[in-house]
């Protein structure tokens, strides 16, 4: 039960949903700072150490495909052929692709755990920068009070594995503008504005300024 000042039993409202603008101007924040980050750590670890077995495959197949752009002059088709007949090539090539995704996967974890989940664990409010700025905050419903530590981590699971990892295989850098757009028709389809994120792990956003007590001392 929770209490406000003097010990007066706080009758909380039915939840609050903010605008759609906010939604749209928090996830779109957050997202373009989780970039900007994913841009920074990328570039870093691409020169760094961390990238020597990437860099000694990628040097591999550019070389077999130096050498057979020369033998075949101007013939795409036969290079093409030549390339796609060649086993070392193709195996230098995904070993390249694959150090590289997951280059980027370390570069994406980083950027993301910093917004989605270290910002919302030391936060009073459990809120991303992007929340926190919109005066919006992640709310469990069932309970009638702000997120858990295990929802926000949970959350940034899903995010993560499905909204990140998963997707960036199919579409690259180009996730960054589909998971913003994919979270603008989920929440449409739903009278509370609810993304597939939210229903999964109990969470509804609501106005901060709707829940004034929310954050105050449960008492016996």
């Amino acid at each position: 039960m929770k209490y406000g000042e003097n010990g007066v039993k706080l009758d909380l409202e039915p939840n609050s949903k903010p605008y759609l603008l906010k939604r749209i101007i928090s996830d779109g924040f957050d997202t373009v700072l989780i970039f900007v980050l994913f841009m920074i750590l990328s570039s870093l670890i691409f020169s760094s150490p961390l990238a020597n077995v990437y860099n000694t495959h990628y040097e591999n197949f550019t070389k077999i495909q130096k050498s057979v752009a020369e033998e075949y002059g101007g013939d795409a088709e036969a290079i093409t052929q030549a390339l796609n007949n060649d086993a070392y090539y193709r195996d230098e090539r995904f070993a390249a692709n694959l150090h590289a995704y997951l280059l980027k996967l370390l570069a994406g974890f980083a950027a993301e755990a910093a917004v989605l989940l270290i910002v919302p664990l030391i936060s009073k409010l459990r809120g991303t920068p992007g929340k926190l700025l919109t005066g919006i905050i992640p709310f469990n419903e069932k309970r009638q009070t702000k997120a858990s530590r295990l929802a926000i981590a949970a959350r940034f699971i899903y995010v993560f594995v499905l909204d990140s990892a998963f997707l960036y295989l199919f579409t690259g850098i180009f996730t960054f503008l589909l998971v913003p757009v994919l979270r603008f028709v989920e929440m449409l389809v739903n009278k509370k504005n609810k993304t597939i994120c939210d229903a999964v792990t109990g969470i509804m956003i609501i106005e901060k300024l709707s829940y004034n007590g929310i954050d105050m001392e449960e008492k016996p």
